[in-house]
């Protein structure tokens, strides 16, 4: 079975051969892979079912100094980071300064000090349609559904970029004492979401990742009544346009931490997988239990648990414990809950993949 259908049954809340799988590896991890392996490619080693695609920077990049160096006249910042950098893009003039944990890195808000929406329209805002490269698109979906990939296409954030933008008290701050101004950042950002995810949904992609952490491991970051004030609707507006483009898009979210309370609201919205369902934050086998035949379920593999701090034949049981609970009927995708670490022990990182070799397939007593 190649990756596509392994997928499309799983979505289809039917078993598969096996349970489809991925990760996300941080680039020292990606060394330490390279080195062990004695392979470049960890998706093909390993196996993983989903490829990803994605607008590509302009050949001519802008000079971001020049773009958005005024909105830091005040601040002491160390550099803007460059345009292959993940965390907050550049393009949106997010400057950063050193995390000191790995590949991570904090923002610093250009619009920190951002006091009337006439303001936001003089703001440099990107064009990922008007000034990035996307001609691409389609033969790259082409040429990857060809080799028997299931195709995902990650636009961002909504609210991450928002409060890195403004900060997150200052949105928090104008959320009560200035709404019309909280509203036209969020609709700025969504507007460009949207504008992101038709053409993604246009190049015939599988599915549309959409980011946005409302969770922390004690409960949500804010309650589930602003999240359906301030971040649902938006959220729906990005869903609704991808769906008009192609009403069989699947619709991917993700988000760290305890957010329980809205996942009857994400699954009423039309979303079709969690991308991380964190079991330090969420019981991932009671959600199974309530909501296994409504959404899918992914990066259920917590990080902070026996990935990182127990023995490979932990890491082997706590995955055979998962195959058990979480395989029946399909409706599970196997995958860390956020990116691995370099503090995640080669040996159990290979252990959770062989697990799933020896665990993860169906019709035989596993």
């Amino acid at each position: 079975m190649h990756h596509r259908e392994r997928l499309r049954r799983v979505f289809q809340f039917e078993e598969p051969d096996r349970v489809p799988r991925y990760a996300a590896l941080a680039p020292d991890v990606v060394e330490t892979f390279r080195r062990e392996t004695d392979h470049t490619d960890a998706a093909d080693y390993w196996e993983w079912d989903i490829a990803q695609v994605a607008f590509l920077p302009p050949a001519l990049l802008p000079d971001l100094e020049d773009r958005f160096g005024r909105y830091f006249a005040d601040v002491e910042h160390e550099r803007l980071l460059s345009w292959d950098h993940r965390d907050f893009p550049p393009e949106w003039g997010v400057a950063t300064r050193p995390a000191h944990l790995y590949h991570l890195s904090a923002p610093v808000a250009p619009l920190g000090h951002l006091r009337s929406v006439a303001e936001l329209d003089e703001y440099p805002w990107p064009d990922y349609v008007g000034e990035w490269q996307h001609d691409h698109l389609e033969h790259e979906v082409a040429r990857l559904h060809d080799a028997g990939y299931f195709v995902d296409a990650h636009i961002g954030w909504i609210y991450q970029t928002a409060w890195s933008l403004r900060t997150q008290v200052g949105l928090f701050e104008d959320m009560y004492d200035d709404p019309e101004l909280a509203d036209a950042l969020l609709q700025r950002v969504t507007d460009i979401r949207v504008a992101q995810a038709e053409r993604l949904a246009a190049a015939g992609v599988d599915s549309i990742s959409l980011n946005d952490d409302i969770g922390s491991q004690r409960g949500m970051i804010l309650s589930p009544r602003m999240w359906k004030r301030w971040l649902a609707p938006r959220m729906q507006q990005v869903i609704d346009a991808v769906r008009r483009v192609n009403p069989h898009i699947l619709f991917r979210y993700h988000s760290d931490g305890d957010y329980y309370d809205v996942i009857p609201t994400l699954i009423a919205m039309g979303v079709s997988s969690l991308r991380t369902v964190q079991p330090e934050a969420m019981d991932v086998y009671g959600i199974k239990r309530r909501f296994g035949r409504h959404i899918v379920l992914e990066g259920t593999i917590g990080l902070q648990g026996e990935l990182m701090h127990g023995t490979p034949d932990e890491v082997r049981a706590m995955i055979h414990a998962q195959c058990e609970g979480l395989k029946p009927g399909g409706g599970w995708i196997a995958a860390p809950g956020n990116t691995v670490t370099p503090d995640v022990p080669w040996e159990n990182l290979s252990a959770l993949f062989d697990a799933l070799d020896e665990y993860g397939r169906y019709g035989h007593d596993a």
